[in-house]
């Protein structure tokens, strides 16, 4: 079993008018800082950190599971999930096919979520190899960071003042404490 990140987020899960804020950096006529790259960098590399301590997908962005025959249920990392692009897999023959949705349920309320076969249905017999059965998902809250829920907004935006805080403060070891009622498990 594999899982490969496909498509990676584009959005930012927190505004750059947050973000500022947070970093307290003055901010130009134009809106801008000297900082804003830097501050881009921190803010996804504190979304991935919040994605790590949650189990979840902060930002939209698709990825692949990779199997080598099917199981009893897919169990889906990274909720929330927004949808399953598709179920291919290889056949007996060795050609490539796409599974019916049909053929499937998706449980995207459960967390994480998972996929069963319909009542009726049998999973189809694959070829004898690596990477027979592949499930492509997009997850995460969307590409708005309004719908980012408050608990991970907040904790981005506490790192990245300690990120940018002066005269080498410590850091808080209990920011992550932020991430606690968004932590998924069994994923």
């Amino acid at each position: 079993m594999s899982w490969k990140l496909i498509t990676p987020p584009t959005a930012l899960a927190v505004s750059m008018d947050e973000a500022r804020a947070a970093a307290r950096v003055d901010v130009e006529d134009d809106g801008t800082t000297p900082l804003d790259g830097e501050i881009r960098r921190a803010i996804r590399t504190y979304t991935t950190e919040a994605e790590g301590e949650t189990n979840r997908a902060v930002m939209q962005q698709t990825w692949r599971l990779t199997l080598d025959a099917f199981p009893a249920k897919f169990t889906l990392r990274r909720p929330p999930l927004l949808q399953v692009d598709h179920i291919k897999f290889f056949d007996a023959a060795g050609a490539q096919q796409t599974l019916d949705p049909q053929d499937y349920q998706v449980d995207g309320e459960g967390e994480p979520g998972e996929i069963v076969l319909a009542p009726g249905r049998a999973w189809p017999a694959t070829a004898h190899r690596i990477n027979a059965v592949e499930v492509q998902i997009t997850c995460g809250y969307g590409d708005d960071a309004a719908l980012v829920p408050d608990a991970i907004s907040g904790f981005i935006l506490a790192r990245l003042g300690e990120h940018f805080q002066s005269g080498g403060q410590p850091k808080s070891e209990h920011v992550k404490r932020l991430l606690w009622p968004e932590v998924v498990y069994g994923c």
